[in-house]
């Protein structure tokens, strides 16, 4: 079923052309073989199914190659501290900040190898560490805002500054910024709409104190969850459009709405890297060549994942499925690697 999926969407996205090569099937080949004595497994740290559709993805690579993911849950600060304490030697792959994806670079813990699409990618969205030679990449992007649960959060807020609204007691969920790759960048973010600069962190964590001193925030979590906004005790959720337009799609029972906050946002990449000493080496550099020369990059775009593989667009039935293309215009690309 997989299979006829990617397929189907090989076709709808323009452009594609990256892996369709009998050199790339080849070298993809010789990866598979490598790959399969090593055990039919991938550890990786921070791809839960629930985040940029891992679920999908990996059940895909599983279908293709037999190879199945074991994830262990955490935010980017969480896989930066623990890969430098294990020496990267425990996980295979991560997905983790840009920013401190660089800093694994930095401290050579991540692999040198660099995937047979590399000379296609952005120049501003991978990097070589110069003095360890460690690689990183951001392998998609998106744009933060909020996910609003209509039925009990009245107004709906339209901008950052919205939110401090006496109404909202309790209703507001973000991921923790002291674990999270996505908490920093929601300080980002609200740093920007006050501020106009997102790296001014006193203003973005000003502005989230107000909003606790006043009772508004209900959770702030360590690990990605949309659990309490199923079950109605979280109205406000914020995140990245992708996750928040498929929690939206998966969860149709709820009448809910994206928003992408008018008084300014930032845009930015999820890096993935791979570990210096991984454990599975071989599939380690299989599964990078899948999801960013391949059909992960097909299957992010599905679930309204944009895509950083520049020959990969998103289709109009899901690109018809975001807040409108005008609403961006207020979104900062942050720099990644910073």
């Amino acid at each position: 079923m997989r299979k006829a999926l990617v397929v189907t969407m090989v076709v709808g996205l323009v452009g594609f052309a990256v892996s369709a090569t009998p050199a790339w099937d080849y070298y993809i080949q010789l990866l598979t073989e490598k790959a399969k004595a090593e055990g039919g497994v991938i550890f990786s740290y921070g791809m839960p199914e629930t985040w940029a559709n891992y679920g999908e993805i990996y059940g895909y690579f599983e279908e293709l190659y037999g190879i199945v993911q074991h994830d262990i849950d955490m935010g980017s600060s969480v896989v930066l501290a623990r890969m430098t304490e294990e020496n990267a030697t425990k996980n295979d792959v991560a997905d983790l900040k840009p920013s401190l994806a660089s800093v694994l670079a930095s401290r050579g813990l991540t692999s040198d190898y660099q995937c047979s699409c590399w000379d296609v990618w952005p120049e501003s969205q991978h990097g070589v560490d110069p003095d360890t030679g460690s690689v990183w990449q951001a392998a998609y992007w998106g744009t933060l805002g909020f996910l609003v649960n209509v039925d009990i959060v009245d107004p709906v807020p339209r901008k950052w500054a919205d939110l401090l609204n006496p109404a909202y007691k309790g209703l507001i969920g973000y991921l923790d910024p002291r674990a999270t790759g996505t908490g920093v960048n929601t300080i980002e973010a609200a740093a920007l709409a006050v501020s106009g600069d997102p790296y001014n962190y006193k203003a973005g964590v000003e502005f989230f104190k107000k909003l606790h001193d006043m009772g508004l925030v209900g959770s702030v979590d360590p690990l990605v969850t949309v659990a309490r906004f199923q079950r109605g005790e979280i109205g406000i959720l914020i995140n990245f459009d992708y996750n928040l337009l498929k929690w939206k799609e998966d969860n149709p029972q709820i009448n809910s709405v994206v928003i992408i906050p008018e008084d300014g946002t930032i845009s930015s990449g999820g890096g993935v890297i791979m570990a210096k000493n991984a454990p599975h080496p071989w599939t380690a550099r299989l599964f990078l060549e899948y999801l960013l020369c391949g059909e992960g990059q097909i299957l992010y775009a599905k679930a309204f994942v944009h895509p950083m593989n520049p020959t990969v667009q998103l289709p109009p039935e899901i690109l018809e499925k975001f807040p409108p293309k005008e609403a961006y215009d207020v979104a900062d690309r942050l720099q990644e690697g910073r």
